[in-house]
């Protein structure tokens, strides 16, 4: 008897120590962002860069002497729609072996290079969408938007020499 009260008690404490263990997963994909501030684009591909509201991609094809792009903003308004803006491009090159890149100040803020002395931008940041040229032929254009200086070192030599000197940065002393 003793032994038949000990398996009920066992069976009844095994039956009230379960658990349901529900588990959920989600299937959103996420891609990451590739369209950094400083990154030196080269080659054709594609590069986003995602915030909560707004959305960057910037797609290159290479074919021959020419680069093109496409440029493309997507954001969430404040009424549960979207807005967006897109744009195309392009450099002529020399030839296919000219040293062009783009250069990515920040998503909102492009620099394309032909490799030879055509410096051009394209921005959309808190200013509008604007683009341009900011060297032609070899030689500075006036503009008001300020070529970054990581950009500089970018360049060939003789372009460089448009610019004024860079100091070097140097750590600030602690206290």
């Amino acid at each position: 008897m003793r032994i038949g009260l000990l398996l009920l008690t066992l069976s009844l404490a095994t039956i009230g120590c379960r658990r349901t263990v529900t588990v959920t997963s989600s299937t959103t994909v996420t891609t990451p962002d590739t369209l950094i501030p400083g990154t030196v684009i080269r080659s054709a591909g594609s590069w986003s860069a995602h915030t909560a509201t707004t959305s960057h991609k910037l797609d290159v094809k290479v074919s021959g002497n020419s680069v093109s792009w496409d440029v493309s903003k997507e954001e969430k308004l404040p009424g549960g729609g979207t807005g967006g803006s897109s744009g195309s491009s392009g450099l002529s090159l020399s030839s296919p072996s000219d040293p062009w890149f783009i250069f990515v100040e920040s998503p909102q803020r492009l620099w394309f290079f032909n490799g030879s002395g055509e410096l051009n931008y394209n921005l959309s940041d808190h200013g509008g969408s604007r683009g341009g040229p900011a060297m032609a032929s070899g030689k500075l254009l006036p503009t008001d938007e300020k070529i970054p200086a990581d950009l500089v070192p970018l360049l060939p030599a003789d372009l460089q020499k448009l610019f004024p000197p860079v100091e070097p940065k140097t750590n600030r002393p602690s206290f």
